[in-house]
């Protein structure tokens, strides 16, 4: 049997790697999204819940704990999007959907978690609008276009609403970066200024980008 000494040493150990982790850990989550923006998504418990949310293999069958299983379906598109597929899993593939639906219950006020759902709601009706249909039925040009100008403020978009997009861009990458595959996988971040421009050196050696530019 281990003698208390031994247990209380081990204990403090295994705190100090704890910390040196979390330590760690913010520092690369605030290298990614600049010191001003980090504060938004690490308010109070946030890294805990995010560390302890377990994905589901279809969390959009149900409804969530902010959003109906509709919203979920539209924010998983989103996500698919924003950080798509490629050599490995995006950021739908690893229920990044889900786990916003979880941080904002438990992290995020109530005014912020309508913000979200207007600005879901926003997607929908601007598709329906100009488009005749609501966002899912759009085909892939459209959907990335749309974003695109929502992610720019532009044409269909103001400004405003490009600020609520970013924000919830902000938590796409966060909950990706903190699943499985996102904190493994060598994926590379590359903030561009003003949407997509296909001018970033490229070899075929080098890792894949985690974005397809939708992030600013």
């Amino acid at each position: 049997m281990r003698n208390k000494q031994t247990s209380t040493h081990e204990q403090t150990i295994g705190m100090g790697r704890q910390e040196k982790s979390r330590r760690r850990f913010l520092k690369n989550v605030t290298t990614m999204f600049g010191g001003a923006a980090i504060g938004s998504i690490l308010s109070g418990n946030a890294i805990s819940v995010a560390m302890a949310y377990v994905p589901s293999a279809d969390s959009t069958l149900t409804d969530g704990k902010v959003f109906n299983s509709a919203q979920l379906r539209l924010l998983k598109q989103i996500c698919a999007i924003v950080i798509p597929k490629t050599d490995t899993l995006g950021a739908a593939e690893v229920d990044t959907h889900g786990f916003i639906d979880n941080q904002l219950f438990h992290c995020h006020s109530k005014v912020e978690q309508e913000q979200t759902i207007e600005l879901l709601s926003l997607i929908n009706q601007i598709a329906e609008q100009s488009l005749s249909a609501i966002f899912l039925k759009l085909n892939a040009e459209q959907q990335f276009q749309l974003l695109t100008e929502l992610d720019l403020g532009e044409k269909r978009f103001v400004q405003t609403q490009r600020k609520a997009f970013k924000k919830l861009k902000q938590l796409i990458c966060f909950g990706y970066y903190t699943s499985e595959v996102g904190a493994t996988q060598e994926l590379r971040y590359d903030p561009v200024p003003g949407g997509f421009k296909g001018s970033i050196p490229y070899k075929s050696s080098d890792p894949t980008w985690a974005t397809r530019g939708l992030f600013d």
